[in-house]
């Protein structure tokens, strides 16, 4: 890839939340992060997981420190920000 391209680059994040289908999404948004992808999954037990994906560009992005995923209900909440490897 060319370094003018650098700016189409994305990555994605991946979260694992306890809990059922209540819808999650972003909190004040940084420009540039995508849309919050999710599905739940549903044991035998009757516990549900539900699995979180987002992307945000690689580079040229500026982060709000105050950016936040949130499920609908604020019960359960994570920044945005990309984890650090």
């Amino acid at each position: 890839m060319s370094e003018g391209n650098l700016d189409e680059v994305r990555n994605v994040s991946f979260v694992i939340a306890e809990g059922g289908p209540k819808r999650f999404d972003h909190v004040k948004r940084s420009k540039g992060m995508g849309v919050v992808h999710q599905a739940v999954a549903r044991f035998p037990s009757g516990r549900m997981v539900t699995f979180l994906t987002f992307d945000h560009p690689e580079h040229g992005w500026e982060f709000d420190p105050e950016a936040e995923i949130c499920r609908s209900d604020r019960a359960v909440c994570f920044p945005s920000e990309p984890v650090p490897y």
